[in-house]
């Protein structure tokens, strides 16, 4: 159901403790304020900087992104024949970078 429909119905078949004009009054007025505390654009640096710090906090990770690999032996040379990387470990630095980089965006927009 739609803003307006809610709006509508609510004209039609509101008889109560409020007005119809005071619940679409509030309703009206919820929805602006959740709305302008959501709406932001990011420009271009701003997503390089994201970018850079999940790019960043998983090369940080070193041998800790890594679960398991297998290699073998041809000849005098060692090849890596697989490598499983560990999500868990990626997932918890690219959520460190995205918290660090809200918090900085938070505080830009601050000022």
């Amino acid at each position: 159901m739609t803003k307006q429909a809610t709006i509508d119905l609510l004209k039609q078949q509101l008889p109560g403790f409020y007005s119809a004009e005071q619940v679409i009054d509030m309703i009206s007025k919820i929805e602006t304020e959740v709305l302008e505390a959501y709406e932001f654009e990011f420009n271009d640096d701003q997503i390089k900087t994201l970018v850079d710090n999940v790019v960043d906090e998983i090369r940080d990770l070193g041998i800790d992104a890594v679960d398991d690999y297998e290699l073998s032996l041809n000849y005098k040379e060692i090849e890596l024949d697989s490598i499983d990387i560990s999500n868990h470990s990626v997932k918890k630095a690219v959520e460190s970078a995205v918290e660090n980089w809200v918090e900085w965006f938070k505080e830009e927009q601050s000022n």
